[in-house]
């Protein structure tokens, strides 16, 4: 059984519509299955339902896979839907399939599948004294998930395994649009239903659900088609799967595909999903020819079912103000400068309401924060973003608004700036971001049935 990954996720950058076309042509693949969204981009889009991707992107990459797929009579099987997974995310994503379908004409049943859970059920849980863990890897919430983390939050999500996604399927359904979804799960539902092993299904799934970032690229296919546009093919047999590119220019090589089962894994050896921890220790790694590799070996060990919740809670509201620094004197004081202008904003708004002011230096410590291992800064200028959070938009602008204008005009040992110490990047100075979020919920917990969070609706799409 073949299924086809035409790209790593809907919406990011647009399928290749000659590479994925030619693909069809020659691989004819059983199912179409691919992700579409993520918790990467941080827990705004999943706060407010909203997409990560253009919807201009999204449309372009679904106006591709249904008009190829319907046409061939190919199902299609598309997780994680519009970006978060929330209900906001898979009603748009279906208003955007019900646009094509009508535009080209296309006739087919649509599953749909929700994966929201609602607060009094998490609740209820928790009351009866359900113990809904942090997830172990996990740096966000509290240890044991609590009611007050429920009810911070504006959407949750479940993430749902192989057995929603099959149940679509064998009710009828020829496209699937699903909730929040394992990513590997989208690709291993059809063979897992055909009766597939649920470990190789899974395995080949973590491989496949990046699209062409486990092949190699050995004509500069990428780089003149832009990344993750590629199609990747997984060709499964009884026990062993096969990698290979959808696209000429590519190829699987042992390296590539090894290193991609383990991309974003914890362990080289073990992952979680829904049933219970998949086992890489006896895993086989073969070239099974120029642009092919063989994958054998892939265990489960089976554990009591689980579903990961994600849910966003809304801290506040957010305000930036960015500048620039290029002042030696100024840089090689900048922790102590900007420590005294945190602490004068704290003591000046003390009364107003409840914030947090956050720095972001590019060119220090951005991106990796305390865990820096680089402590000299070495960079000749310093992009700095004041961050404020507070309970109101007006308090987040007052405070950032002041922050700026204290670091600007500060008064620190050696200063020769007499007319400013930064540079504003942008008129105002001051940015109102609206609503901010916080991953609330990374918990896990135990199902007894893995349908009974995942209501599944089938119907024509014309009757939509």
């Amino acid at each position: 059984m073949k299924v086809c990954t035409p790209t790593g996720c809907i919406g990011n950058r647009g399928i290749n519509k000659e590479a994925f076309i030619a693909c069809l042509d020659s691989e004819n693949p059983d199912v179409i299955a691919v992700d579409a969204g993520s918790l990467d981009l941080g827990p705004w889009y999943l706060g407010k339902g909203l997409p990560h991707s253009p919807l201009t992107n999204i449309r372009w990459d679904l106006d591709l896979i249904l008009s190829e797929a319907v046409r061939r009579k190919m199902p299609v099987i598309i997780g994680s839907a519009g970006g978060s997974g929330a209900k906001l995310n898979v009603d748009l994503t279906i208003d955007v399939v019900k646009e094509v379908a009508k535009e080209r004409n296309l006739d087919f049943r649509l599953g749909r599948i929700y994966a929201d859970v609602g607060k009094d059920y998490l609740i209820q849980r928790i009351k009866k004294g359900d113990k809904i863990r942090k997830c172990p890897v996990s740096i966000f919430g509290e240890e044991v998930l609590t009611p007050q983390d429920v009810e911070k939050c504006t959407n949750i999500v479940a993430m749902m395994g192989v057995e929603p996604l099959i149940e679509a399927l064998k009710k009828g359904a020829d496209i699937v649009i699903a909730g929040r979804a394992m990513d590997n799960g989208v690709i291993a539902a059809f063979p897992v239903m055909e009766g597939f092993d649920l470990a190789l299904c899974i395995h080949m799934g973590d491989i496949m659900e990046c699209a062409e970032t486990a092949l190699i690229d050995v004509e500069g296919v990428t780089r003149k088609s832009g990344p993750n546009r590629m199609p990747v093919i997984g060709e499964i047999e009884r026990d062993y799967f096969l990698i290979r590119p959808g696209a000429p220019g590519m190829k699987a090589t042992v390296t590539s595909v090894a290193g991609h089962s383990l991309y974003e894994r914890e362990s080289p050896f073990f992952s979680d999903i829904c049933n219970g921890t998949i086992d890489r220790h006896e895993c086989k790694f073969e070239q099974y020819d120029d642009r092919t590799v063989k994958v054998s070996g892939t265990k489960l060990i089976r554990k009591p079912y689980t579903v990961l919740l994600e849910g966003a809670g809304k801290v506040g509201y957010r305000s930036i103000s960015i500048l620039g620094i290029r002042n030696p004197v100024m840089i090689s004081q900048i922790d102590e400068i900007l420590g005294k202008c945190k602490e004068r904003e704290e003591e000046r708004f003390k009364d107003q309401g409840r914030f947090q002011i956050y720095y972001h230096i590019y060119g220090k410590n951005a991106v990796l924060g305390n865990w820096e291992p680089e402590k000299h800064i070495s960079s000749y200028e310093l992009g700095l973003v004041c961050e404020t959070i507070a309970e109101s938009q007006y308090l987040a602008h007052e405070v950032v608004d002041d922050l700026w204008l204290r670091i600007m005009f500060y008064r620190y040992e050696g200063r020769t700036t007499t007319a400013g110490n930064c540079a504003g990047l942008f008129s105002p100075l001051t940015i109102d971001m609206g609503e901010a979020y916080e991953n609330a919920v990374y918990h896990q917990m135990r199902l007894e049935n893995p349908l009974e969070l995942f209501p599944i609706t089938i119907k024509n799409v014309k009757e939509l």
